[in-house]
């Protein structure tokens, strides 16, 4: 389907979006976690089964590891918001896919007015409205 307007488009395929500012979207990048770091389990970590001979070490590590992931994970975020908004300026941020508990799963950049000219390339990142 062809819109007229960013929005119009935006809000044509996803009506529960909410659009964020370049500001808002900077807040999300930096203060949230990925949601496959948040609900990672220790037991889970490909080094789990060294606990023995790192000892206490371990936990250290663990933390260490998780701190990497969110900080590796955070730079791709601010990779990809920089390249979709230095190659398409009209465009904006969103956030979809709204949760019962008011936050929202998705977060993306719509940069056209075809259905399908919008842009996700923020794996993990969901966004909170401040209330």
């Amino acid at each position: 389907m062809k819109y007229n307007t960013l929005l119009e488009a935006q809000m044509g395929e996803w009506p529960d979006s909410l659009v964020l500012t370049d500001r808002q979207m900077l807040d999300a990048m930096q203060t949230q976690v990925p949601d496959w770091v948040a609900e990672h389990k220790f037991e889970n970590w490909i080094h789990y089964d060294a606990r023995h001979e790192m000892g206490w070490y371990t936990s250290m590590y663990y933390t260490e590891w998780k701190r990497l992931q969110i900080e590796q994970t955070r730079a791709q975020w601010a990779r990809s918001a920089f390249l979709y908004k230095s190659q398409y300026p009209d465009g904006f941020f969103y956030a979809c896919g709204k949760k019962p508990d008011g936050t929202y799963r998705f977060v993306g950049f719509r940069y056209g007015t075809q259905d399908s000219e919008y842009a996700s390339g923020f794996d993990g990142l969901g966004y909170k409205p401040n209330t």
